[in-house]
């Protein structure tokens, strides 16, 4: 991978949201989601059909995948299947999910100029770390902050602060990475920049948030951050 030499990051937290940014999750979620939708009758969803409904949380994805299948279940019986789910999902975690293309290389050239990295996800913490650890990416984090890790979960600032105290660095020196309306409005409430990555589960284009850069793959990551910490 080529890019520019990268400035001495030692002094900055560069948190990564978890799906859409770091690893397609996609597939293994709508999976799960299918199986429980075959349980009811219901025909599957095409991966990317269903791609829209990722990205919001585990009870989201349940009611507006029952709604699309056109299943009534209510909000009762959608919030029963929420540990079906999540039990079924832990059982095919990374059966077809995979980091996308360039992020070991791009988290190791980081490391080597010192960056600080961390997970900053509304994924459970536990699904969060057994999905890092199966794709052997754990070892790269010095800390995953799960949305059940926090009192307030992403976009409030408190999960990318809880971040940054694990290094004992101050929030402004942070950038938050991610995919989705919900990182770009985090950085926001922080006060710190947002790289977004095109590639992700928004539903709408990231690019009309206007993020402090955009990248398209993440062998891009490396000058992006060139220009946010010079």
């Amino acid at each position: 991978m080529s890019a520019s030499p990268l400035p001495d990051l030692s002094g900055y937290c560069l948190a990564f949201d978890l799906d859409g940014t770091l690893v397609d999750t996609a597939p293994d979620i709508i999976g799960t989601l299918n199986d429980l939708l075959a349980d009811h009758g219901a025909a599957p969803f095409p991966v990317e059909a269903a791609r829209r409904f990722v990205g919001r949380g585990a009870r989201s994805l349940i009611e507006r995948g029952f709604r699309a299948a056109s299943l009534d279940i209510g909000p009762e019986a959608e919030d029963a299947l929420l540990p079906v789910f999540l039990s079924r999902y832990a059982e095919r975690i990374d059966h077809e999910s995979h980091p996308f293309d360039g992020v070991y290389d791009t988290l190791d050239l980081l490391l080597s100029a010192g960056a600080k990295l961390a997970v900053c996800t509304n994924k459970p913490y536990d699904l969060s770390v057994l999905l890092l650890t199966r794709l052997n990416m754990i070892d790269r984090f010095g800390v995953v902050v799960g949305a059940d890790s926090v009192e307030l979960k992403k976009p409030d600032p408190a999960h990318l602060k809880a971040c940054t105290d694990h290094f004992g660095l101050p929030l402004s020196q942070s950038i938050l990475i991610g995919d989705s309306e919900t990182d770009f409005r985090t950085a926001r409430n922080a006060d710190v920049p947002s790289v977004l990555v095109s590639f992700g589960y928004n539903e709408a284009p990231v690019a009309d948030l206007d993020p402090d850069a955009l990248i398209h793959h993440f062998n891009e990551l490396p000058t992006a951050l060139i220009d946010l910490v010079q």
